[in-house]
Formats: structure tokens, C-alpha cells, sequence
């Protein structure tokens, strides 16, 4: 990452940004989704103790959501925890660009120390 910390990944989910959808003005399907994303996030990765929603696109709504789980064996603040975990999400409709090349390019500049938290598990 441009902070320094190599991360790995420990989860991924993709899906349809309007999954659940199937009705509904474009404006008011892409409020919901907004509106839910992180709590979708924490739907899919329970134990996770911080989300992140990247900044979304203008416009149309993005095809595809995507939700990362990452983990960096070093911890942010506690000294004494074992790694330090933040999940990522973002929107877009790039699906053709290789998954791990995808995931480097969105969480690059993600500021670590400011989003992640410590644990222990």
C-alpha cells in the first residue's frame, strides 16, 4: 500500500449492485444501495470490525459491488493484538481487469492507520 503496510486478503465478495432490486427509479434503487453498503459489508464479514465505502461514482450506478476483507499482520495501535483488519468497499463496473490487480488498485491509497482497527482473533 502507499502507507507502507502490506495487507492481505482474506475475503472478497462480488455481486450485482442491484441485487434484491428488481423495481424502482434509478435514483431511488442507488440511494438504497448506497445507503446499505456498509451494513451489507457487515452482513457478509460479521466478525469485521471496520468498513470502509470508497468514495462513489457520479451517475449511473456501477454494475458490480465489491467487498474486501483485509488483514495486516501488524496492529495500528495495541502493540499486544495479533493483526490489524479493515474491510474495503467500492462499486464499479470494471469485471474484466485480473481480481488481484483490481483489489491493488483500489486499496493503494487507503490510509491504513486512520481505518483499520486492532484484534485479536
Amino acid at each position: 500500500m502507499d502507507c507502507g503496510r502490506t495487507v492481505y486478503v482474506e475475503e472478497c465478495h462480488i455481486s450485482l449492485s442491484t441485487l434484491g432490486h428488481f423495481a424502482g427509479s434509478a435514483d431511488a434503487i442507488r440511494a438504497e444501495v448506497i445507503n446499505r453498503l456498509t451494513e451489507r459489508a457487515f452482513e457478509h464479514f460479521p466478525s469485521s470490525g471496520s468498513v470502509f465505502v470508497k468514495p462513489l461514482p457520479e451517475g449511473e450506478l456501477p454494475a458490480f459491488t465489491f467487498m474486501v476483507s483485509l488483514i495486516c499482520r501488524q496492529p495500528v495501535f495495541d502493540p499486544h493484538s495479533d493483526f490489524s483488519s479493515l474491510v474495503v468497499c467500492w462499486l464499479s463496473d470494471d469485471i474484466e481487469t485480473s481480481l488481484p490487480e483490481l483489489i491493488e488498485r483500489e486499496i493503494r491509497g487507503i490510509h491504513w492507520d486512520k481505518l483499520a482497527v486492532d484484534d485479536d482473533t
